[in-house]
């Protein structure tokens, strides 16, 4: 008999309507790596089990993480990469025999991102291209994504963090050691957002009003399944994240058909 495939899971509360498995499952596909991307639902309570089932099954090569277990599934984990760490938040996880290693691939998708959506191309110099050219940014949402787009505009542009849960957004401020922006209440949105020249949104709703933003200004949505923006993010850190589990170059092209395929069916 053949040999099982691996596996690699998506974690998160929900997950059913990704976009990645169809993306990464293309990826597997082309290179000719015998290995399904499963999406896992799993609740707070549920994420040690989990974790546990991950370390112990050599078929599982890794896992994707997205909300709400960013930042707590850290607590669960044998080692960080550094730029994880000083972030507090992981998006991707990768299995050496027993060793789970938690690693964040959002910080170069945003970045890649919103290279592209510039029309500029990033730069390969550590903190070089980082802000986009964009001198002050509002981000709103103070979770584990918001965490990966201010450690990528950090330390070029001003960082001003919205949230509702405002010490959530000091929290954020005081781990990444903003210094040029800083926390902001939800009710001061609005006025935060006529003082900046880029927006992201970083939350699972509509904000800001689009009638809030001038012409000169940039909104950048992180939600894949609503922007062409957020769709670029996702493209790019699950190449990175592909890279980690299978230390192959990913086919950025073929993911990339994959997810503009699923976005037409999103829209259809």
């Amino acid at each position: 008999m053949p040999p099982d495939p691996s596996i690699v899971l998506l974690l998160g509360e929900p997950v059913t309507r990704s976009l990645s498995p169809g993306m990464q499952n293309v990826a597997f596909a082309a290179l000719g790596i015998d290995c399904q991307y499963m999406p896992r639902e799993v609740d707070r309570a549920g994420l040690a089990g989990v974790i546990d089932e991950l370390r112990a099954d050599e078929h599982i090569l890794g896992a994707n993480v997205t909300i709400p277990h960013k930042e707590s599934v850290i607590a669960y984990l044998d080692e960080l990469d550094p730029q994880a760490a000083r972030i507090g938040a992981v998006n991707t996880i990768s299995r050496q025999g027993s060793t789970l290693k938690g690693w964040n691939t959002d910080v170069e998708g945003f970045q890649r991102a919103l290279a592209e959506q510039s029309g500029k191309s990033p730069s390969p110099l550590a903190g070089e291209g980082r802000g986009g050219g964009y001198r002050a940014v509002a981000i709103i949402g103070a979770g584990g994504a918001a965490r990966a787009v201010a450690a990528a505009l950090q330390p070029i542009a001003e960082v001003w963090v919205i949230a509702r849960n405002l010490e959530q957004a000091r929290r954020l401020c005081r781990d990444l050691e903003i210094e040029r922006g800083g926390p902001v209440e939800m009710n001061q949105m609005r006025e935060m957002v006529t003082r900046v020249d880029l927006v992201v949104n970083a939350t699972p709703a509509d904000l800001p009003p689009a009638s809030w933003l001038r012409p000169d200004q940039r909104l950048f949505d992180l939600r894949s399944r609503r922007s062409g923006e957020g769709r670029a993010m996702l493209l790019y850190q699950g190449a990175a994240a592909f890279e980690i589990w299978t230390g192959r170059p990913a086919p950025i092209e073929a993911m990339r058909a994959a997810l503009e395929r699923a976005a037409e069916g999103v829209h259809a």
